[in-house]
Parts: structure tokens; sequence; C-alpha cells
């Protein structure tokens, strides 16, 4: 039976006992050992789970406090778009109240200009008919002694009709008249300083009576250019025409 010692085994029952107590002392120091690493391995778990928990507090922290500014900022947005609205509406009000004050002035107006717009169309008319016949006061024989005419022609054909304004224009008393061939398709008169411009108006005027007196010729207008801001250092009383017929 166990517990009893039992001959022949070579051991006395003294040292059996022996080696059952050392091998229960054996058990108890590694469990001991095991409760202490247990106890450790509980304690790291809990300090672990401590410190995870302050983290996932700190980012839900932090997120919250995102989410929050993210929502001030879109209602500070939708604040800022509101006032810009009104203000755009009340930017508009007061452009239609302008509008609105302009067509009522507009109309109050339109029944006063109504009588004088004869007056002014006839004015206008005649504006520039009188310039030239204002201009018509210098053809006397000082005025056009010191205007020197260069005639411009483009074609051979039209040498015969450019000699015969030279000789137009001699008769009404322009001493100096030159004529030239250059090919181009232009029809005016440049004059190259402002106080030239009364002198260029006559002459327009003469070539614009050759024309009308010319049965061979086709009837066509010629245009004033003021070249003065081109060419400031042209010669004072030089006028160009450029003819063609």
């Amino acid at each position: 039976m166990s517990g009893f010692c039992e001959p022949g085994e070579g051991l006395t029952c003294d040292q059996k006992m022996d080696n059952n107590t050392s091998n229960v002392t054996v058990s108890e120091h590694e469990l001991r050992v095991l409760v202490k690493a247990l106890a450790k391995s509980i304690q790291y778990i809990h300090k672990k789970y401590i410190v995870m928990t302050f983290i996932v507090g700190l980012l839900i922290g932090f997120g919250a406090a995102i989410l929050i500014i993210n929502v001030m900022g879109m209602n500070k947005i939708k604040s800022s778009d509101a006032n810009v609205i009104l203000q755009k509406m009340d930017e508009t009000r007061q452009d239609v109240q302008q509008v609105l004050s302009v067509v009522n002035s507009l109309t109050a107006a339109k029944i006063d200009t109504a009588g004088e717009k004869a007056s002014v169309d006839s004015a206008v008319t005649t504006a520039p008919q009188r310039k030239e016949a204002a201009a018509e006061g210098i053809k006397n024989g000082a005025a056009l002694g010191r205007v020197k005419v260069y005639i411009h022609y483009a074609r051979d054909k039209d040498k015969k009709k450019v000699e015969a304004l030279a000789v137009f224009l001699r008769d009404k008393g322009y001493a100096a008249v030159g004529t030239e061939k250059i090919p181009h398709r232009k029809r005016d008169i440049r004059y190259f300083h402002d106080e030239d411009e009364d002198s260029a108006l006559l002459l327009k005027k003469h070539f614009n009576d050759f024309i009308a007196g010319s049965a061979n010729t086709a009837k066509f207008k010629i245009h004033l250019k003021n070249l003065s801001t081109r060419y400031p250092h042209a010669q004072k009383g030089a006028i160009e025409v450029w003819v063609f017929f």
C-alpha cells in the first residue's frame, strides 16, 4: 500500500520522505516565481491600460476640439457669406435707385430738349461750313504765299490731273506747289502744326472746288490729318495732298 516502505528499493523510509519533501519545496518555489511573474504581468498590463486610456482620451479630446473648430469655422463662413449677400443686395438696391433717378431725369429732360433738337442738328450740320468759311478769311496773298503744297499722286495716268490741280491752286494764290509720284492709295490732306489747320481747311475747300469742276474726275471725299504729334519737327506751313484719282 502507498505510504509504507517496501524492502528492496535501496532507500530507507526516511530517505524517501526527504525526497518527497524536497520535491514539494521546489514546486512551491516555482509557484511563487510564477505568481510573482503573473503579478508583474498584471501590473504591467494595468499600467499599459492606464497609458492607453490616457492616450485614447487625448485623441478623443483632440478630435472633438478639431470638430468644434471646424463647426465654428463653417458657422463663421456662413455668417460671412450671409453678410456679403446682404451687402450685395444693399448695393443692388442703391444701383436700382440711381438708375430710376437717371431715368426720371432723362424723362424730364426729354420734354425740354425736344424743341431744341432741330436747332442742335442745324448747328452740327453747319459747324464744318462755318469753320471752312472762317478759313476762307486767310486766303489773301500773304497767307497763301507762305503755304507750301506738296501733291503726291500714285499712277502715271493721274499725272495730268495732278498738274491741272497744281495750276488751279497757283491761280488761287498758292506760290509753292510741287508734285511727286509715290505709290499709294490714300486720299487725305496732311498738316504738321496746329497753326496750319486753317490753311489745310482752305486747301481742302479749294481741292473740292477743283474736283467739282472736273468733268472727267470721279467725285470722292478727302480727309484732313493732323500729324503734329508724330512729326513735331516738320516744316511749318507745309501741307501734303495725297490723292488717288
